[in-house]
């Protein structure tokens, strides 16, 4: 390789480092002349939020939140909307407050699939979800405003508002800071709920009834239609005639509940065996005595309520049905002439008293939304056995103890 060559090489070598060198010092001018990130604003900006309202500098936390969301276009991109509420009555923005909560009950509606759908402004980003998930703005914000509920109170009774303005801004705080997490627990929710009760008797015109409805009180009902089931054992007693034939024995079965308003409609089917006390005969076929058989039961009951709390419900009813009874099939082998022993079946009457009770779940609620319970239940059975056969004449008494359970949909009412 002459001189000449290794000069040229040379000469390429350090033109091409001093390109990449100035191309780099490029890049990093580049980089740390480029504004701060949104990422990096708001994390440091919240910080600083969190500083100054640990401090107490409300001027400062005024300048800090102001300037975030001026800079930012949009509070929520900073902050979640109820950080930026709590925030907002600290430093007294009541003006912004009232109408950010016009804006946001005329954004948020109900969708298709049942639950509030909010405006597009207030949806918190998965980059913010992922910011106040690691700091401590929100908890901070929620303890330091419980604690100075009545200060905060205080300074809205001294603004320059509306009776109305005030009103409604005393029971918007009291709601973010104190609504249950369960709102739809009733006994949790009365203090909220007649609050805000009070605020729609005295203002049902008022721009923010809207919102109260909506998002304050919450008020349930129970749905008109339920469903429920019951397993149930007892004992019955035969009268008159049925009672010289049958003896009495343990009976069981099972209830299938349709709930209408304070109607109940219920089919019931049950079992019990028996036993020939006399000779029993039926077109010709004798049933022998001592003979076991089975008595069964099928019927449709109507109750209502006329007297029910949380914990109890006592129910009267009347029903239809059928009843038979005939020999066992164990027994037929043994007596293969009863094999043309046909059922003796009745249409079958009844009336009774129903009374179901729980006293170990809270969550029951018995004269509205249902729940799982004991019964306590009297049925008196009147058959016409009598038309076929006078020697049947007579009634059915059982009782019976029952578990079940039943319920009804909850559903809001505004």
């Amino acid at each position: 390789m002459n001189r000449y060559t290794i000069l040229t090489f040379i000469v390429l070598t350090l033109s091409t480092s001093s390109l990449n060198a100035q191309q780099n010092d490029s890049i990093k001018n580049e980089i740390l002349n480029r504004q701060a990130s949104d990422l990096e604003m708001i994390s440091k900006g919240r910080s600083l939020t969190l500083e100054h309202l640990r401090k107490g500098d409300l001027p400062a936390l005024k300048e800090v939140k102001d300037y975030l969301a001026g800079e930012i276009y949009n509070p929520y991109s900073v902050y979640l909307p109820v950080e930026y509420w709590l925030l907002s009555f600290w430093t007294e923005d009541y003006a912004e407050l009232l109408h950010e909560i016009k804006q946001f009950s005329a954004d948020t509606g109900w969708n298709s699939d049942s639950y509030w759908q909010m405006g597009e402004r207030f949806r918190t980003s998965s980059m913010l979800r992922m910011i106040s998930d690691n700091d401590r703005l929100l908890d901070e914000v929620g303890k330091k405003s419980a604690e100075s509920y009545l200060p905060l109170t205080v300074n809205i009774d001294d603004a320059e508002l509306s009776l109305e303005e005030k009103e409604f801004l005393k029971l918007w705080l009291f709601a973010l800071l104190f609504t249950p997490e369960s709102v739809d627990d009733e006994q949790e929710m009365e203090e909220m709920n007649s609050m805000a009760t009070g605020f729609l008797e005295t203002y049902g015109e008022s721009e923010y009834a809207d919102y109260t409805r909506r998002f304050i009180r919450y008020r349930f009902q129970p749905g008109n239609w339920g469903l429920g089931y019951e397993f149930y054992l007892g004992y019955n007693t035969l009268t008159g005639g049925l009672s010289r034939y049958f003896s009495n024995s343990v009976a069981g079965g099972f209830a299938l509940d349709m709930l209408y308003r304070n109607l109940d409609f219920s089919l019931r089917f049950n079992y019990s065996s028996t036993k020939a006390k006399r000779e029993v005969m039926n077109k010709g076929i004798i049933w022998p005595v001592n003979v076991k058989g089975y008595l069964v039961g099928a019927d449709i009951t109507l109750q209502y309520p006329v007297y029910q709390k949380r914990d109890i419900k006592f129910s009267p009813f009347i029903g239809i049905g059928g009843m038979g009874m005939g020999p066992t099939d164990a027994e037929i082998k043994n007596h293969p002439e009863l094999g043309d022993f046909e059922e003796l079946s009745a249409l079958n009457y009844l009336v009774g008293l129903d009374l179901k009770l729980n006293t170990w779940s809270k969550s029951a609620d018995l004269s509205r939304y249902g729940g799982t319970c004991l019964g306590l239940r009297y049925t008196f059975y009147m058959p016409n056995y009598n038309r076929k056969d006078n020697l049947l004449d007579g009634n059915m008494h059982m009782i019976t103890l029952s578990f079940g359970s039943f319920a009804r949909p909850k559903k809001r009412y505004f």
